[in-house]
C-alpha cells in the first residue's frame, strides 16, 4: 500500500500535538486537522491542510485518526461521546492514540474500536515538545500488526525510534507510564540531592558536573539536573500541571496492581504543592523547589 495516498487527520494541537502533526504534513501526507481553539489550527491551514469544523466532519474525510489529547477524560469523551470519533468510524478505519493514559483506558478504546471494526493503535510518545517538532520521538506501539504496519510509515515521521509491545493495547501505555515514572523519580532525587548541596555549601558546579556524568548518555536528564542546579524553570518542557496529572496517572495505575510507588510519592507531593503555590505553567522540573522550601530555603 502507498500510504501517501492515505488521508491522515489529527485532533489536538497542543504543545506535543503540533509538533507531532508539522512533522506528518512534512512527510507529504494529506491532512485534515481539528481543534477546540481553531485559531491553533491556522499554520497547518496555511501549509495545506483542511480544517474540519467537526470530529465528525474530520472522521469523515481520513483513513487513519492521531489523536493528541490531555487526560483518560478528554480521549474518552471524544471517543465514545455522541458524534465523537467512534460515532463516525467506518469499517478499516485506524485510530491512533498518542496520549500518556490509564493501560486499562487503552484497552477499553481497543475494544470498542473492534466492535465497530476499526483498529485502535495504542502509541504513547516519550519525550518533550521540543523532541516533537525535531521528529525524535519514541514510541511504544500496541495494536493490530496489520494496522501498525499501515500506520508505521506516517509514525516514522515524528519518531527516531518504534518500539512494538505486542497487541494489547494497554502494553504500550503501562511501558509509556515505567519510563516517566523512572523520569519524575529522578527528578524528585535531583531537587533533593542540590537541595542537600546547597546547604552543605557545596560547590554546585561540581554536583552539576557529578550528576550529568551520572546521566552520561541521557540528554533529557542532563537537561533537567542543569535546570535544577540554575533553579531555571521559565523554559518549559512538559509543564508541573501535566506532570501532576502523570503523577495521579502512576498512582492509580501501580495502585490497580497491587504495588505501592513509593519511588514517586514524595515526587506527588511536591507537585500538589507547586501547582498549588502557583507553579503549574512552569517547567515540571520546578517540583524541587518544594524541597528546597521543605529544607527552609526560600530565596
Amino acid at each position: 500500500m502507498n500510504t501517501k495516498n492515505l488521508k491522515v487527520g489529527f485532533i489536538g494541537l497542543g504543545k506535543m500535538g503540533s509538533g507531532i502533526c508539522e512533522n506528518i504534513q512534512k512527510a507529504g501526507y494529506q491532512l485534515t486537522v481539528y481543534n477546540r481553539t481553531i485559531s491553533k489550527t491556522q499554520p497547518f491551514q496555511a501549509r495545506g491542510a483542511t480544517v474540519a469544523n467537526s470530529i465528525r466532519e474530520l472522521v469523515e474525510q481520513s483513513d487513519i485518526i492521531f489523536t493528541s489529547l490531555l487526560d483518560d477524560n478528554s480521549i474518552i469523551e471524544l471517543s465514545l461521546a455522541k458524534d465523537g470519533i467512534l460515532d463516525s468510524m467506518t469499517t478499516g478505519k485506524i485510530h491512533v492514540g498518542l496520549t500518556t493514559i490509564q493501560p486499562s483506558t487503552a484497552d477499553h478504546l481497543k475494544s470498542e474500536h473492534e466492535k465497530r471494526g476499526c483498529q485502535y493503535i495504542a502509541a504513547p510518545v516519550v519525550g518533550r515538545p521540543d523532541a516533537a517538532a525535531a521528529g525524535k520521538l519514541i514510541t511504544f506501539l500496541a495494536g493490530e500488526l496489520s494496522a501498525i504496519e499501515v500506520a508505521q510509515p506516517i509514525i516514522e515521521s515524528y519518531t527516531v525510534k518504534q518500539v512494538p509491545v505486542g497487541n494489547t493495547a494497554s502494553s504500550a501505555n503501562g511501558m509509556k507510564i515505567c519510563v516517566n515514572y523512572m523520569a519524575m523519580a529522578q527528578l524528585a532525587m535531583l531537587g533533593e540531592v542540590f537541595t542537600f548541596a546547597e546547604k552543605s555549601l557545596l560547590d554546585k558546579r561540581q554536583v552539576l558536573a557529578v550528576a550529568q556524568m551520572f546521566f552520561a548518555g541521557n540528554e533529557a536528564m542532563s537537561s533537567y539536573a542543569e535546570k535544577i542546579a540554575a533553579r531555571d524553570f521559565d523554559t518549559v518542557g512538559f509543564d508541573l500541571t501535566a506532570g501532576l496529572k502523570d503523577a495521579l496517572i502512576f498512582e492509580t495505575a501501580f495502585t490497580a496492581c497491587g504495588v505501592k510507588p513509593s519511588a514517586i510519592l514524595g515526587a506527588k507531593d511536591n507537585l500538589v504543592a507547586a501547582n498549588a503555590n502557583g507553579l503549574g505553567q512552569k517547567d515540571w522540573s520546578a517540583l524541587t523547589e518544594v524541597s528546597r522550601q521543605l529544607a527552609g530555603l526560600t530565596d
